[in-house]
Parts: C-alpha cells; sequence; structure tokens
C-alpha cells in the first residue's frame, strides 16, 4: 500500500491542503500505512484505509461517528477529526481509500514515566465518561472466531523457521487459557471501546496529553478490557505486569470514575485474553511489520507466563 507523488497532489487538491513541502511515509504501526503530509498550510495525516471491504469502510465511518459524537459533548482532548474533499471524507486515489486528518502535535512513548502513568491513566478514565452516553451492540463473536481460525491454522504447523517452532511450543498451551477465559461474562459495563489505549496512541506536551490517535481497534465491549489493554502495555517491567504501577493506575483513575469489584476481577482474565489473540494474530494474521513477528509472539506468551505463574490478581 504506497501512495505515489502524483497521487499525492491529488490529495493535497481534493482536501484542499495547500502547496506540498513534504511528502513521506511514517514508519512504524503493525497495521496502518500512514503518510505526513506537509504543505503551506500546515501538517497533515494521510491514512490509507487498509480493508476496503463494506464491513471494513462501516467501521471507519463508526469512528468518525464516536468523534462527532465526542466533538459535540466537548470532550476535552484533540483527536483525528476527518477532513472533507467536498462532500466525502474518504477518497479513492489510485488503488487506495485514503482518509485525512490535520496532524495533532505532540508524541507518544512506549515506555511511560510515572507523571506521564498517571495522566494517562485520567485521560483513559475522562474518554470512558464522556463516551459512556452513546449505545452499541456487544458482539465479541468476529474476535473469537479469529482466535478458533488461527487455532486451527495452527494445528498443521511445519517448523521453517522461529515463529514455527516458536507458535508449536506454545499452541497447546494458549489453546488451554483461552478455554478458561472464554468462559467468563464479558458482559460487563459496555461502552465503545479504544481498545488499544496505551501511551503510544496518546499525543503527549511534556507530561500533559492533548489527543488520543488510532482507533482502529474502536469495538463495543467491557470498559474492563481498555483497562487491561493500558495496564499490560504501561504498566510492566521488563515483560512484567508491576503491581506497584497498577495500583497507581488504578487509583488515578478511579479519581474520575470509580471501578466496580466486579470489573476489577474481569480485567485479568481479559489481559489473559488479550494475550492470547495478540499471538494468535502475530503468528497467523500479520499482514505489515512481519520482522516483529516473533517478537509480538514472545511478549504475548511472557504476560500469560508472568500472570500464571504468580497467580496474579486485582
Amino acid at each position: 500500500m504506497k501512495i505515489a507523488k502524483s497521487e499525492s497532489l491529488k490529495i493535497a487538491k481534493e482536501y484542499s491542503l495547500g502547496k506540498i513541502k513534504k511528502f513521506e511515509l511514517i514508519k512504524g504501526g503493525c497495521v496502518n500505512h500512514n503518510y505526513l503530509l506537509t504543505s503551506d498550510k500546515g501538517k497533515y495525516i494521510i491514512r490509507i484505509v487498509g480493508d476496503k471491504s463494506s464491513s471494513g469502510l462501516n467501521h471507519i465511518k463508526l469512528q468518525f461517528k464516536i468523534f462527532e459524537y465526542l466533538q459535540k459533548k466537548k470532550f476535552p482532548y484533540l483527536l483525528p477529526f476527518p477532513l472533507k474533499a467536498g462532500n466525502k471524507k474518504i477518497i479513492n486515489v489510485g488503488k487506495n481509500k485514503v482518509w485525512v486528518y490535520k496532524m495533532i502535535k505532540g508524541r507518544g512513548y512506549n515506555t511511560p514515566n510515572k507523571l506521564q502513568m498517571k495522566e494517562l491513566a485520567r485521560t483513559l478514565s475522562f474518554y470512558h465518561k464522556y463516551v459512556k452516553g452513546l449505545k452499541g451492540k456487544f458482539c465479541w463473536d468476529s474476535a473469537d472466531k479469529r482466535i478458533e481460525k488461527g487455532f486451527r491454522i495452527m494445528e498443521n504447523i511445519k517448523v521453517k523457521n522461529e515463529s514455527d517452532k516458536f507458535a508449536l511450543k506454545h499452541r497447546d498451551f494458549l489453546k488451554d487459557i483461552y478455554r478458561e477465559v472464554i468462559k467468563v461474562n464479558r458482559n460487563v459495563n459496555l461502552l465503545y471501546l479504544h481498545s488499544d489505549f496505551d501511551a503510544s496512541n496518546v499525543m503527549f506536551d511534556k507530561v500533559k496529553i492533548v489527543g488520543i490517535i488510532d482507533f482502529d481497534d474502536l469495538e463495543y465491549g467491557p470498559r474492563a478490557f481498555d483497562l487491561c489493554v493500558s495496564l499490560r502495555d504501561s504498566c510492566n517491567n521488563r515483560g512484567k505486569l508491576d503491581l506497584r504501577k497498577v495500583k497507581i493506575f488504578l487509583r488515578e483513575y478511579e479519581k474520575i470514575s470509580k471501578i466496580s469489584k466486579k470489573e476489577k476481577e474481569l480485567i485479568i482474565p481479559l489481559m489473559l485474553y488479550a494475550s492470547v489473540d495478540m499471538f494468535v494474530w502475530a503468528y497467523c494474521f500479520m499482514e505489515k511489520d512481519t520482522h516483529n513477528k516473533i517478537k509480538y509472539m514472545k511478549e504475548s506468551i511472557r504476560n500469560i507466563q508472568d500472570i500464571v505463574k504468580n497467580n496474579i490478581k486485582l
């Protein structure tokens, strides 16, 4: 998925972005292909639509609906609000479909410090507070089916490389974990989740968060899932969950919105579920950044083994 220089000119014209000064691919990311367009009017992010099916496009339109809802509610953080090309938000450019938003100034972090982690917790709590009023339909069948499809693929592993060998070694262990966590009732305090809310998907101005990006995993589900992802990704120490950081994070979150006992009990099972899902996705379905496949697989196993070995509960 690439955008040629001539196509960047079309994008700039369609969205009235001004005269292009620089156009470059943004490196990183596991799924999406993004470009930074700098013009005499400012800086803009060009996002290529990866899934051009009707369901994929509907999911992007759902993101736009959430942004509009939060904007009307005067949400205190910047969002990747889509610009319009005439009356369209998504346009065809060569073989690609793209949408554009004005770049949010700031930077994300892979490993937040203590102050940034506390700010992350407060921001997530604010997001949940504002989005709570928007109702949706809870259905995780697609995620469950993806995991189960992955396990079927893993039934016939022919070892050709390190990731094959690693998947074969841990396949049955992952199946056992999945069978247990899938029994847990997930229909608890449902709302529209960001589903990837960590310090790399927010924009910091020093220790202050000014914006939230990357809503591609947006879904309607239990609030505890957003918490589990944030804790897993932002409260770890060398791949293991740091319970001291977890307590700090949850304490900051609860200054704005309380978490029920039932939800807290759900966080660890969902963390196991998310790690199983990450492993299966990385091994079976990852299409971009595949040189990091084994890295994500190993991280997933470390997270699961840490929780199981230490019998972690919140």
